[in-house]
């Protein structure tokens, strides 16, 4: 397997692919403004840990429901069109969620119905991405140009965790959501001015159903693929709402509030960039294996959060886990990559992605209870036993132990 070069950045001087770049800069920080607003304008309501699993849940349902059909229309559509119009959704979506929390009306169920909408135009956008890079940048570029596509989300978290929590500390929940739906009014102008290549789309009579069967058998005949994705499970039920859910309750019960924990997600962010430096100098015969032995330091944020430690502590542990996660992650799909034909990924790609989402709704619907039921420092721990299985259960199957950097296979 070849290193992975560092992203270039020449690719930003190709104006499409910078405004396309731009936009979706500006959305990863707004995500992780509401990501840190979220929970605690949920506490403003009177709401509890239940209430914010059911807000998470809400938004994570939908992208079950219709990531696949989106991953069709997007094939079928202009891109961009998709994409235009799923950030205007959004961006109304959170213009009412902070109208919602200016006036004191609606409560709960109404944001919960918004969130519902939020995910669904999501489900969309994901695969309309995905598919619009190399319409917006030269084919010699196109390499740098996922790279940097790809280091959004950790830059995002990291100047959207310092806004974030700045923003819910000194103006208000609602506040720190409003900028949320300014950044997709920003991105929207920026992609109705980026031009385009245009490119043959799927045929509209295609059979839906005959695509999906064959990304199915494609997918199931993998089962290292299929091990990997029920690990993923593991995270999305247990993982996850740990970290959002459970994560803003310690930092609101015992670390100060916001402000802390906009700190400890601002340092998962830097632990990405971090990662995605370190994994450029990495070509291991057996990626697989290294992939997941290196995520066992990720467990020592979640102890950390039990106890709880100082912040300055917690923050650490987050960088450190932030860095093995994103080297995990690249080692991973770079594998995908290698051992998936070109004419399959984007299908084999679809169902791996919603069995990874499947369980999220649940965790995030089922943490409230949870940390009811065991306190947040069980549930900490119930992450830290989490992450143990996934590795144990992926490294115990020959297949995942066997795979190599050679040629595609479907062992």
């Amino acid at each position: 397997m070849p290193s992975l070069a560092l992203p270039g950045v020449g690719c930003l001087r190709e104006q499409s692919f910078r405004l396309l770049f731009t936009s979706q800069l500006l959305s990863a920080i707004g995500d992780t403004v509401a990501s840190v607003a979220v929970p605690f304008a949920i506490l403003a309501l009177g709401g509890g840990a239940g209430d914010i699993g059911l807000v998470l849940g809400a938004r994570a349902v939908p992208l079950v429901l219709f990531l696949l059909v989106g991953g069709v229309w997007s094939d079928r559509i202009s891109r961009r069109t998709v994409m235009i119009a799923s950030d205007s959704v959004r961006a109304a979506c959170q213009a009412a969620f902070a109208a919602i929390l200016f006036m004191g009306v609606g409560g709960v169920w109404a944001i919960v119905a918004i969130m519902f909408v939020y995910g669904s135009a999501e489900a969309f956008f994901r695969p309309a991405l995905s598919g619009i890079v190399p319409q917006s940048v030269s084919t010699e570029r196109l390499q740098e140009a996922y790279g940097l596509i790809a280091i959004t989300p950790a830059v995002g978290m990291t100047l959207g965790g310092i806004l974030g929590g700045t923003a819910v500390a000194l103006i208000s929940p609602a506040g720190a959501i409003a900028i949320d739906a300014a950044t997709f009014v920003v991105a929207i102008g920026l992609l109705a001015f980026a031009r385009f290549r245009t490119v043959a789309m799927a045929e509209a009579g295609r059979s839906f159903l005959a695509d999906l069967r064959e990304g199915w058998d494609a997918f199931r005949r993998r089962t290292w693929l299929v091990v990997v994705v029920v690990g993923e499970s593991f995270y999305a039920l247990l993982v996850m709402p740990a970290i959002f859910v459970g994560g803003p309750l310690v930092a609101e019960d015992s670390l100060g509030g916001a402000s802390s924990w906009a700190t400890i997600i601002t340092c998962f962010g830097l632990g990405f960039i971090t990662g995605g430096l370190v994994v450029a100098r990495l070509s291991p015969r057996r990626p697989l294996v290294l992939a997941y032995a290196i995520t066992l330091p990720f467990v020592g944020t979640f102890i950390a959060l039990s106890i709880p430690a100082p912040v300055a502590v917690i923050a650490a542990l987050a960088w450190l886990g932030g860095t093995v996660i994103i080297i995990s992650g690249s080692l991973l799909e770079t594998t995908i990559t290698r051992q998936v034909t070109p004419d399959l990924r984007s299908r084999v790609g679809s169902f791996r992605a919603l069995g990874s989402q499947v369980c999220q709704p649940i965790g995030f619907a089922l943490a409230g209870a949870i940390i009811t039921g065991i306190g947040l420092a069980g549930t900490m721990w119930l992450a830290v036993a989490a992450v143990f299985a996934n590795v144990l259960m992926v490294l115990a199957t020959p297949s995942v132990r066997a795979m190599d950097d050679s040629a595609p296979g479907l062992a």
